[in-house]
Protein backbone atom coordinates (compact mmCIF):
# COMPACT_ATOMS: atom_id res chain seq x y z
CA UNK A 1 0.00 0.00 0.00
CA UNK A 2 1.30 3.21 -0.56
CA UNK A 3 1.79 6.49 1.52
CA UNK A 4 0.75 10.05 0.02
CA UNK A 5 3.23 12.04 1.62
CA UNK A 6 0.33 15.11 1.75
CA UNK A 7 -1.19 12.56 3.84
CA UNK A 8 1.31 11.42 6.34
CA UNK A 9 3.40 14.77 6.36
CA UNK A 10 0.71 17.06 6.19
CA UNK A 11 2.22 19.53 3.26
CA UNK A 12 5.79 19.46 4.81
CA UNK A 13 7.12 17.27 1.74
CA UNK A 14 5.21 18.82 -1.08
CA UNK A 15 7.15 20.02 -4.33
CA UNK A 16 6.28 23.44 -3.46
CA UNK A 17 7.61 23.49 0.04
CA UNK A 18 11.23 21.73 -0.79
CA UNK A 19 11.25 24.24 -3.55
CA UNK A 20 10.65 27.14 -1.33
CA UNK A 21 13.49 25.22 1.63
CA UNK A 22 15.44 25.00 -1.65
CA UNK A 23 15.73 28.93 -2.16
CA UNK A 24 15.77 29.93 1.31
CA UNK A 25 18.87 27.58 1.60
CA UNK A 26 20.53 29.31 -1.18
CA UNK A 27 19.52 32.67 -0.31
CA UNK A 28 20.98 32.36 3.21
CA UNK A 29 24.59 30.84 1.17
CA UNK A 30 24.44 33.60 -0.97
CA UNK A 31 24.02 36.04 1.94
CA UNK A 32 26.92 34.01 4.16
CA UNK A 33 29.14 34.17 0.73
CA UNK A 34 28.59 37.91 0.54
CA UNK A 35 29.19 38.31 4.71
CA UNK A 36 32.18 36.38 3.73
CA UNK A 37 33.40 38.45 0.76
CA UNK A 38 32.94 41.43 3.07
CA UNK A 39 34.44 40.30 5.94
CA UNK A 40 37.38 39.40 4.07
CA UNK A 41 37.34 42.46 1.99
CA UNK A 42 37.37 44.16 5.94
CA UNK A 43 40.05 42.10 6.66
CA UNK A 44 42.45 42.93 3.56
CA UNK A 45 41.30 46.38 3.58
CA UNK A 46 42.29 46.37 7.44
CA UNK A 47 45.73 44.51 7.23
CA UNK A 48 46.74 46.94 4.31
CA UNK A 49 45.63 50.03 6.28
CA UNK A 50 47.68 48.45 9.42
CA UNK A 51 50.93 47.94 7.45
CA UNK A 52 50.42 51.56 5.42
CA UNK A 53 50.31 53.01 8.92
CA UNK A 54 53.33 51.08 10.23
CA UNK A 55 55.33 52.55 7.06
CA UNK A 56 54.06 55.74 7.53
CA UNK A 57 55.31 55.96 11.71
CA UNK A 58 58.37 54.55 10.52
CA UNK A 59 58.65 57.18 7.82
CA UNK A 60 57.52 60.15 10.67
CA UNK A 61 59.86 58.24 13.36
CA UNK A 62 63.06 58.50 10.71
CA UNK A 63 62.39 62.02 9.50
CA UNK A 64 61.49 63.20 13.17
CA UNK A 65 64.45 61.63 14.14
CA UNK A 66 67.07 63.39 11.36
CA UNK A 67 65.05 67.06 11.90
CA UNK A 68 66.15 66.31 15.86
CA UNK A 69 69.62 65.88 15.26
CA UNK A 70 69.66 68.34 12.45
CA UNK A 71 68.08 70.92 14.67
CA UNK A 72 70.38 69.85 17.44
CA UNK A 73 73.70 70.32 15.54
CA UNK A 74 72.50 74.06 14.01
CA UNK A 75 71.32 75.05 17.83
CA UNK A 76 75.36 74.09 18.57
CA UNK A 77 76.48 76.21 15.44
CA UNK A 78 74.10 78.87 16.47
CA UNK A 79 75.39 78.86 19.63
CA UNK A 80 79.43 78.23 18.49
CA UNK A 81 78.29 81.66 16.15
CA UNK A 82 77.32 83.57 18.92
CA UNK A 83 80.25 82.70 20.84
CA UNK A 84 82.28 83.87 18.26
CA UNK A 85 80.56 87.20 17.47
CA UNK A 86 80.66 87.83 21.50
CA UNK A 87 84.41 87.21 21.29
CA UNK A 88 84.94 89.12 18.46
CA UNK A 89 82.61 92.21 19.55
CA UNK A 90 85.00 91.94 23.08
CA UNK A 91 87.81 92.09 20.60
CA UNK A 92 86.50 94.83 18.84
CA UNK A 93 85.58 97.21 21.63
CA UNK A 94 88.67 96.37 23.26
CA UNK A 95 90.49 97.98 20.05
CA UNK A 96 88.54 100.50 20.02
CA UNK A 97 89.39 101.63 23.95
CA UNK A 98 93.31 101.17 22.88
CA UNK A 99 92.45 103.59 19.84
CA UNK A 100 91.07 106.14 21.97
CA UNK A 101 94.05 105.67 25.13
CA UNK A 102 96.53 105.79 21.79
CA UNK A 103 94.85 109.09 19.99
CA UNK A 104 94.72 111.11 23.66
CA UNK A 105 98.70 110.75 24.09
CA UNK A 106 99.83 113.07 21.23
CA UNK A 107 103.15 113.36 22.40
CA UNK A 108 104.25 116.23 20.05
CA UNK A 109 102.51 118.16 23.18
CA UNK A 110 104.57 117.13 25.59
CA UNK A 111 106.90 119.54 27.17
CA UNK A 112 110.11 118.55 28.32
CA UNK A 113 108.85 118.93 32.01
CA UNK A 114 108.11 115.71 33.14
CA UNK A 115 108.78 114.17 29.73
CA UNK A 116 110.30 110.99 30.82
CA UNK A 117 107.44 110.20 33.09
CA UNK A 118 104.88 110.46 30.35
CA UNK A 119 107.23 108.31 28.08
CA UNK A 120 107.05 106.04 30.48
CA UNK A 121 103.50 106.21 31.24
CA UNK A 122 102.68 106.38 26.99
CA UNK A 123 105.11 102.59 26.51
CA UNK A 124 103.07 101.24 28.88
CA UNK A 125 100.08 101.69 27.31
CA UNK A 126 101.38 101.37 23.83
CA UNK A 127 102.88 97.98 25.05
CA UNK A 128 99.73 96.86 26.57
CA UNK A 129 97.87 97.58 23.34
CA UNK A 130 100.18 95.95 21.63
CA UNK A 131 100.05 92.48 23.56
CA UNK A 132 96.06 92.72 23.41
CA UNK A 133 96.63 93.16 19.63
CA UNK A 134 98.74 90.08 19.05
CA UNK A 135 97.14 88.29 21.65
CA UNK A 136 94.23 88.67 19.47
CA UNK A 137 95.23 87.61 16.33
CA UNK A 138 97.17 84.39 17.87
CA UNK A 139 93.59 83.64 19.71
CA UNK A 140 92.01 84.34 16.45
CA UNK A 141 92.97 81.42 14.80
CA UNK A 142 90.97 79.30 16.54
CA UNK A 143 87.88 80.84 14.98
CA UNK A 144 85.82 78.88 12.83
CA UNK A 145 83.34 81.16 11.37
CA UNK A 146 85.45 84.29 10.80
CA UNK A 147 88.91 84.93 8.82
CA UNK A 148 89.53 88.15 9.93
CA UNK A 149 92.27 87.23 12.58
CA UNK A 150 93.81 85.24 10.12
CA UNK A 151 96.07 87.62 8.84
CA UNK A 152 96.83 90.71 11.09
CA UNK A 153 96.07 93.80 9.21
CA UNK A 154 99.77 96.15 8.06
CA UNK A 155 101.69 92.74 8.03
CA UNK A 156 102.90 91.72 4.37
CA UNK A 157 102.72 88.83 3.37
CA UNK A 158 106.61 87.56 2.67
CA UNK A 159 107.94 84.82 0.69
CA UNK A 160 108.20 82.74 3.38
CA UNK A 161 104.87 83.07 5.21
CA UNK A 162 103.27 82.61 1.54
CA UNK A 163 105.41 79.13 1.16
CA UNK A 164 104.09 78.35 5.24
CA UNK A 165 100.51 78.82 3.66
CA UNK A 166 101.43 76.86 0.36
CA UNK A 167 102.72 74.00 2.70
CA UNK A 168 99.76 73.87 4.94
CA UNK A 169 97.39 73.97 2.04
CA UNK A 170 98.83 71.13 0.44
CA UNK A 171 98.87 69.37 3.73
CA UNK A 172 95.47 69.84 4.21
CA UNK A 173 95.16 68.25 0.56
CA UNK A 174 97.09 65.45 1.45
CA UNK A 175 95.03 64.47 4.33
CA UNK A 176 91.77 64.85 2.83
CA UNK A 177 93.15 62.91 -0.41
CA UNK A 178 95.72 60.28 0.92
CA UNK A 179 92.99 58.03 2.35
CA UNK A 180 91.69 57.75 -1.49
CA UNK A 181 94.82 57.06 -3.12
CA UNK A 182 95.64 54.71 -0.56
CA UNK A 183 92.10 53.00 -1.30
CA UNK A 184 92.56 53.09 -5.00
CA UNK A 185 95.73 51.81 -4.85
CA UNK A 186 95.10 48.90 -2.63
CA UNK A 187 92.18 48.32 -4.65
CA UNK A 188 94.41 48.26 -7.93
CA UNK A 189 97.16 45.96 -6.23
CA UNK A 190 93.99 43.29 -5.22
CA UNK A 191 93.12 43.40 -8.88
CA UNK A 192 96.80 42.95 -10.27
CA UNK A 193 97.14 39.65 -7.86
CA UNK A 194 93.22 38.17 -9.01
CA UNK A 195 94.32 38.49 -12.67
CA UNK A 196 98.03 37.20 -12.17
CA UNK A 197 96.89 34.62 -9.72
CA UNK A 198 97.33 30.93 -11.17
CA UNK A 199 93.49 30.05 -11.73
Amino acid sequence: MELNPQTADGEAHSPERVRMRVEQARQQAEFYEQQRVLLETQRKELELSNSQKALFNANLDEVGMRLHNAVRRLEQELESMDREQREVESVNECFKRHLQILSALQPQNWSTEGFQARLREALAKLDRAENDFDEAYSMGRRFRHTDVFRDKPGEEKTPGRRLRDLGDMLLKGLAFHLPLFLLLLITWLISLWVMNSPS
